[in-house]
């Protein structure tokens, strides 16, 4: 027997339309907590799932770009990167404020790109340290927005990292950069580029070569390399000598630089700097290379005697040259006490350390803290006791107290840890870490006895706080 369907009925009038609206406010109240009860859900496990990710590394490279205003030039690097790598990879372009439409054009391009976005151009070591905390990679490649990568660029890197545990970064050669990476090349046009490149990119290890510099236009270092060695100092403006900056504390951990001779990629060089103008561009690089000297004052002469007796190695990180005895605080505001190599959080450390002589406790990184262990928390009471303490058995100068910071004639100073004297490297790295606030005895004789231990080197600057 058939069945018979009912036809549908329909009211005559105005087409009912059906309401796809998530129920919201105006759904009456069993909506709006439904609403709300979803709302808490749905974000409590985004926040669940950002956190466990957010560690999370990928085995691949993670490629950051910092931008300003250089749209078609950065268009056409990422037109490259995809061309040219075959490894896996992922692009984090920072743009510091673009006004040329960059933030759009990217937004356009689906794919490998994420995007970090500053309102205003807060300079190349800002732009990086934000891409550097949006990494997942395994390795890592920080890329001016004005270079083209061509064939077997990064796989020829990755040999060149991967060749010695003792590497802290590598780069490749180019067209226009000051230094030794810097080679003559045969070609006028970017269209002649691309052939020359091809047969230049040939693996051959015979063509690195070991070097004390290496210029950051283009430069791969493993994650775990950048997790020892911290964050840029954001204490540079604009552009330059942030890559020198790096470098040095590279080889104060006993890493070595290689330039991958094999390995050719293009540089048109100076883009974002040239915007300043010739009189600008003076005044930024000139004031940046003062606070270069300031911070470093004469460390190449410094790391040619320690590597000459053997104190430098690749087990060493940047914790390994903090000052002790000393507050610092973490991004979320927390507050450290930190003292043979091990952080304490200190309890209602306001409370309790106002009436001391001591600057606010300086900010460090999230990184850089991780490479600290962390003891039992201290209350605030008992920090005071201990710089007390320091400060009343130092004064006496019949001995050597560990924690206390001494200042010696010529104006350099010093603090005794663990049956050491370790010298502060210049004025500027004792003022960085805020001791200069301390009052300082000068240097008992017992204490110029006792073995010198890792010189103390300037802490980074960090303006960013979320780092």
């Amino acid at each position: 027997m058939p069945v018979v369907r009912k036809k549908a009925r329909f009211k005559t009038g105005r087409r009912r339309r059906t309401d796809t609206r998530l129920p919201g406010p105006a759904s009456g109240r069993h909506g709006r907590e439904r609403y709300s009860r979803g709302y808490k859900a749905g974000y409590t496990q985004g926040v669940k799932a950002g956190i466990e990710d957010f560690g999370k590394a990928f085995e691949g490279t993670s490629i950051i770009i910092p931008t300003y205003n250089g749209r078609e030039l950065l268009m056409k690097c990422i037109d490259s990167i995809e061309a040219h790598t075959t490894h896996p990879f992922e692009i984090i372009v920072v743009d510091n404020g673009s006004t040329d439409g960059t933030v759009k054009a990217l937004r356009s391009r689906a794919g490998s790109i994420r995007i970090g976005l500053h309102e205003s151009n807060l300079g190349f070591a800002r732009a990086v340290n934000t891409g550097l905390m949006m990494s997942k990679g395994r390795t890592i490649v920080l890329l001016n927005n004005d270079t083209l990568v061509t064939e077997r660029w990064l796989s020829n890197l990755l040999l060149c990292l991967e060749s010695s545990p003792e590497i802290g970064a590598v780069g490749p050669v180019t067209n226009y950069i000051g230094g030794e990476q810097q080679i003559e090349v045969p070609y006028r046009e970017v269209s002649e580029m691309w052939p020359f490149a091809a047969a230049y990119n040939q693996s051959n290890p015979s063509r690195w070569q070991t070097t004390d510099r290496l210029a950051g236009f283009c430069l791969l270092m493993k994650r775990e390399v950048w997790e020892r060695s911290g964050y840029f100092d954001e204490g540079y403006r604009i552009g330059n000598f942030e890559d020198d900056d790096l470098m040095v504390r590279l080889r104060y951990l006993g890493r070595s630089l290689l330039i991958a001779g094999d390995t050719f990629i293009h540089h048109t060089g100076s883009m974002t700097m040239r915007t300043l103008g010739a009189e600008g561009y003076r005044e930024v690089n000139e004031g940046n290379r003062q606070f270069f000297a300031e911070k470093w004052g004469n460390s190449f002469e410094r790391l040619q005697v320690l590597k000459a007796e053997g104190r430098l190695n690749s087990t060493l990180k940047t914790a390994d040259y903090f000052p002790a005895h000393i507050r610092v605080r973490d991004s979320g505001g927390r507050c450290w006490w930190l003292e043979q190599g091990r952080k304490h959080l200190i309890l209602d450390d306001d409370a309790q350390l106002e009436l001391l002589p001591l600057p606010e406790p300086v900010l460090l990184s999230m990184v850089d803290l991780r490479l600290l262990g962390t003891a039992e928390p201290l209350a605030g009471a008992e920090v005071r006791r201990r710089m007390e303490e320091i400060s009343t058995r130092s004064s006496s100068g019949e001995e050597a107290v560990e924690g206390a910071v001494y200042r010696l004639a010529d104006g350099r100073w010093m603090q005794v840890q663990q049956g050491s004297r370790r010298e502060f490297i210049t004025a500027y790295a004792a003022q960085s870490w805020g001791v200069e606030a301390r009052t300082p005895h000068l240097v008992p004789e017992h204490v110029l006895a006792l073995p010198e231990g890792l010189p103390i080197l300037p802490r980074v600057s960090l303006i960013a706080g979320h780092l």
